[in-house]
């Protein structure tokens, strides 16, 4: 028995230190206990299909909107701008400055005021040449190269003639422009009476011719006639008789005569040759001159000094020419009241309408304008006269034709 219990005694002694042990052990520091390891991750269920669609789907309700921003507040009415300033009434512009005056001294080839330069009337009349600044003053010339002379010797300021008037002139030393072509149609003839036994130039051989001077567009177009049929100014006689050809030729001085349209009007229409005589005379055409009839010719230098007022003046010409185009009875009227034995109106009116041709429908017109000189004829012209006698030498018409006043 008393080995039964001292081992028994002895076995309890040995459990509590071992019971100790275990607690302390299952009591220990949790930095040293191993972690547990992570359950395995569980799959991912697999995707369900998407449920087919429906075929006829209800529409989704609409959204519903946002609620209305509230309004802002309205602004305050603006201050009322002051009245704009009345704008000041614009200035009236100052009425233009006259132009500066020019006096100009025409000379004409004629010896007196005749009808044949009705533009000078009209444009004197109709106060063109006063709204220019022009005062004209037109001069008597016993023929073209008379009017030229003048030109020379300061007498004028402006010469109307032929071409070869101004040629002869510039030939002996004058610095002369043709500034302008106031007809730009040759209207000269010759008037024969062919009851002396005249059928052609050559038949004028021995016979006298009238001619209005002895230097004037009536002798050099006469001249030129001849010479170019072989006949020359020693064959014939060349009588000055001004404008009194019917008398020449009715008196047996002269039997034929160089002269122009409104003369021919004169002579042949309006009683000048007797009517049982009027079959004997036939008028010749000068088919070597088809340009420019009249030429305006100035000294250079003037021309150079007074351009502007040169320009005026061909502008109220100008004026003046396309009035008489719309209103020829009343520049006939005009005419009778300027012009030396102008009373008779038909007259007037026949050489109105020849003026009216002359002045629109020479070469070059067409294309360059009323008033225009075309170098080209008046050149051929030149050298016909070189080439038969006419002229002593040859003449640049290009030197001395400007056409630099043609609009």
């Amino acid at each position: 028995m008393n080995l039964t219990t001292n081992r028994t005694r002895w076995l309890r002694w040995l459990a509590v230190p071992l019971a100790a042990a275990l607690l302390f052990t299952a009591c220990g520091d949790d930095d040293e206990e191993p972690a547990a390891p992570e359950p395995a991750a569980e799959p991912e269920p697999a995707a369900e299909p998407e449920p087919a669609a429906d075929p006829d789907p209800e529409p989704e309700p609409a959204e519903e909107p946002e609620p209305a921003a509230d309004p802002e507040p309205e602004p305050e009415p603006a201050e009322e701008p002051e009245p704009a300033a009345e704008p000041e009434p614009a200035a009236e512009p100052e009425p233009a400055a006259p132009p500066e005056p020019i006096d100009i001294r025409l000379v004409t080839w004629g010896g007196g005021k005749f009808i044949d330069f009705i533009d000078l009337y009209v444009a004197e009349e109709n106060g063109y040449f006063a709204e220019a600044g022009v005062t004209l003053e037109q001069l008597p010339g016993a023929g073209a190269g008379d009017a030229v002379r003048q030109v020379v010797a300061g007498n004028a300021d402006i010469a109307m003639a032929d071409a070869l008037s101004g040629f002869f002139a510039t030939i002996a030393g004058a610095d002369l422009e043709g500034i302008y072509c106031p007809y730009t149609q040759n209207w000269m003839t010759m008037l024969v009476n062919t009851g002396a036994g005249i059928e052609s130039p050559e038949d004028l051989r021995g016979k006298t011719v009238a001619v209005t001077s002895q230097a004037s567009t009536s002798k050099w177009y006469a001249a030129l006639l001849l010479a170019d049929n072989g006949v020359t100014e020693d064959d014939v006689t060349f009588a000055a008789t001004g404008i009194a050809f019917g008398e020449a030729l009715l008196g047996g001085q002269a039997q034929a005569a160089s002269t122009w349209g409104s003369v021919n009007w004169a002579l042949l229409e309006a009683g000048g040759i007797p009517e049982d005589q009027i079959d004997d005379y036939e008028i010749w055409q000068y088919e070597q001159v088809p340009g420019p009839n009249d030429v305006y010719f100035a000294d250079r230098s003037w021309v150079d000094e007074n351009a502007d007022g040169v320009a005026r003046f061909i502008d109220a010409l100008e004026r003046a020419k396309l009035w008489i185009a719309d209103n020829p009875e009343a520049a006939a009227e005009i005419g009778s009241r300027y012009a030396v034995g102008a009373d008779n109106m038909d007259r007037n009116l026949a050489v109105i309408d020849y003026r009216i041709q002359m002045q629109s429908q020479g070469p070059g017109v067409a294309e360059n304008g009323m008033g225009w000189c075309d170098v080209t004829t008046i050149q051929d012209v030149a050298d016909q006269a070189t080439e038969l006698g006419i002229l002593p030498d040859a003449a640049d018409a290009s030197a001395v034709i400007s056409n630099r006043f043609v609009n």
